[in-house]
């Protein structure tokens, strides 16, 4: 049973709450700078054939990790676009990240690219979990409706017609920073089915660090202490929040949020085996104790009686990382003072400034700095 379906069972899972990252403060850029000249994207005319080519010898990776991000286009909606095809009317660009000249990368187009799969591609090899595209709803091409056809009972002049139509092609090229290429991501991937921040720094990371917060987000253990809703790997973020702050001290946080998770990302990359057991199995211990502490208000404002029980990113992250890096005999010093702690932080909670801080501007450099510094100065005063 995979992860979704997992989801589709429970019926007491937790909404993460909706919090307002806010403006950049301290007069930030919002994207980071780097060299212009550091941008390197190549445009290049192909053929709808050179896909369908790269399609078969899985050349173009269809990344297990989006299914359900891609092949979401309805049937009607794929045959609409075939039907364009058909028409010779002209296609939007596709975008590549060709770093690998192997198994090129979608950057934007990912739709069009599994309809074209499933209808050519599919059609010559179909198979249970490849059905292929059967034509429906076609607003021109009428006669094509509802007659079961797919691209081999086309007339071969039709066939032509589709693998010989022309394409524009944007291609990311080798040695691009990854810096250059998460603003790439960002500012090209802005359709109704974009990817978010997470799922991009996951497409750009894939390997040690994207298997390692996916195996976080279906583990059974961390699943039964908080049971929260996976939208688009809103729960993965939540993992990379918290290890961004116990591998870095919270006073060199650097905004933009965004910037900071892209870099703990890619240092997540680069840890070892041992190293990455460490981090989960600390994290698993420092949840617990979360548990054990505010039990069914683990990380939720809701532990003042005023806020609907939502899990709260912000106190997410400074909760675990803080308590991450507690000694045994810290973790039990606080769970001895629970009583006196969770008054403190009933109180804390209601604190104007503070709730601003977990809500509202939550990402600007003062406002992480306020969080941490109060969150801190409430473990400490219970660890004595």
């Amino acid at each position: 049973m995979n992860y979704d379906e997992l989801n589709e069972d429970n019926r007491d899972l937790i909404e993460i709450e909706a919090i307002d990252e806010g403006l950049i403060e301290d007069g930030q850029d919002i994207v980071s700078p780097f060299d212009p000249k550091d941008i390197k994207i190549i445009v290049e005319p192909k053929t709808i054939d050179h896909l369908v080519q790269r399609l078969k010898y899985d050349e173009i990776d269809m990344n297990t990790e989006f299914q359900r991000k891609g092949n979401l286009w309805k049937p009607d909606a794929q045959s609409r676009l075939i039907e364009s095809l058909l028409l010779r009317f002209p296609l939007p660009a596709f975008y590549f990240d060709a770093e690998d000249d192997n198994r090129w990368l979608v950057v934007d187009g990912l739709q069009r690219i599994w309809t074209i799969k499933n209808f050519v591609v599919n059609s010559e090899k179909p198979s249970e979990d490849n059905k292929p595209l059967e034509l429906q709803g076609l607003d021109i091409l009428t006669d094509y409706n509802n007659k079961n056809i797919t691209f081999k009972d086309l007339h071969r002049s039709m066939q032509r017609r589709i693998l010989e139509t022309q394409i524009t092609t944007y291609l990311i090229q080798p040695g691009t920073p990854k810096q250059v290429k998460y603003n790439v991501f960002r500012r090209i991937n802005t359709g109704g089915l974009g990817l978010n921040p997470m799922e991009i720094r996951n497409a750009l990371n894939i390997g040690n660090a994207s298997t390692f917060l996916r195996g976080l987000s279906e583990d059974d253990e961390l699943r039964s202490l908080i049971k929260v809703q996976d939208k688009r790997m809103e729960d993965r973020e939540l993992y990379l929040r918290a290890i961004a702050f116990i591998n870095v001290d919270h006073t060199k946080y650097t905004t933009p949020l965004s910037g900071f998770l892209d870099k703990a990302m890619e240092n997540l990359a680069r840890l070892n085996a041992k190293e990455l057991d460490k981090i989960k199995s600390g994290i698993i211990k420092a949840i617990k104790l979360q548990k054990e502490l505010f039990g069914r208000d683990i990380f939720s404002r809701s532990i003042d009686k005023k806020s609907n029980l939502k899990l709260n990113s912000a106190l997410f992250e400074v909760w675990v990382s803080e308590t991450y890096k507690l000694l045994d005999v810290q973790q039990k010093k606080l769970v001895a003072n629970k009583e006196r702690l969770v008054k403190k932080y009933i109180q804390l909670i209601s604190d104007p400034s503070f709730s601003r801080v977990v809500s509202t501007s939550t990402s600007g450099y003062s406002s992480v700095q306020l969080r941490f510094d109060k969150i801190k100065e409430l473990i400490n005063e219970n660890i004595k």
